[in-house]
């Protein structure tokens, strides 16, 4: 197989994320959100808060800590490691605000998470997400990564990639990603759901 340069999302692709933030919200909001019934990827939708309480919650969601006490997903860190061992690039990408660059690259090293680059993307043009200019991609600058292959968690983003940038991309299957009414067949046939990192790395292996 040829080398592949992989674009890797972080949060609940190689991280166990929502499962933290559920229990952030009952700590916080002394409220009980089942990961299965977290059907919007906007968090503000799942968790029921409005717009202040979104913003305050996800500023605490990203302090160091919270970022830090994360649990890995489970096979990430074996996969990834193989794909290193067989010279594959990974490229981690995530949507995590910049100011979470020094927290995630000590989580990556305490879990042993092998890749090559860690870059923040503003996914979704969200106006707080990076008040200090720190550095970050645009949609538009991830064509100069020259990627082969994606995997994510969010619809919206893995539709994107396909359509926009003709990347086949592996969806790590979440509750808010089941919904595939309204997205194109051609948006379809570049997906290939994943239910753990067994079957993401099979699919690595088919393209």
């Amino acid at each position: 197989m040829s080398v592949k340069r992989v674009y890797v999302d972080i949060d609940d692709v190689l991280s166990a994320t929502i499962e933290c933030l559920v229990e952030l919200l009952h700590r916080i909001h002394d409220r009980r959100v089942a990961v299965e019934d977290v059907r919007h990827f906007d968090l503000e939708k799942s968790f029921a808060l409005d717009r202040d309480e979104i913003a305050a919650f996800m500023d605490h969601a990203h302090r160091d800590e919270i970022i830090e006490s994360i649990e890995p997903t489970d096979g990430a860190a074996d996969v990834l490691g193989e794909w290193a061992g067989a010279g594959h690039e990974v490229r981690l990408v995530t949507g995590r605000p910049p100011s979470t660059y020094h927290a995630s690259r000590r989580w990556l090293a305490r879990h042993a998470i092998a890749h090559d680059e860690l870059h923040h993307l503003d996914k979704w043009g969200r106006p707080r997400w990076n008040p200090k200019g720190l550095p970050a991609l645009r949609f538009e600058d991830l064509p100069a990564l020259d990627l082969s292959f994606a995997v994510e968690d969010s619809l919206e983003t893995a539709v994107r990639l396909v359509e926009q940038l003709d990347i086949p991309v592996a969806l790590m299957d979440r509750p808010w990603n089941r919904d595939l009414s309204g997205v194109s067949a051609r948006a379809r046939a570049g997906l290939v759901r994943c239910h753990d990192w067994d079957a993401v790395a099979k699919a690595l292996e088919e393209l």
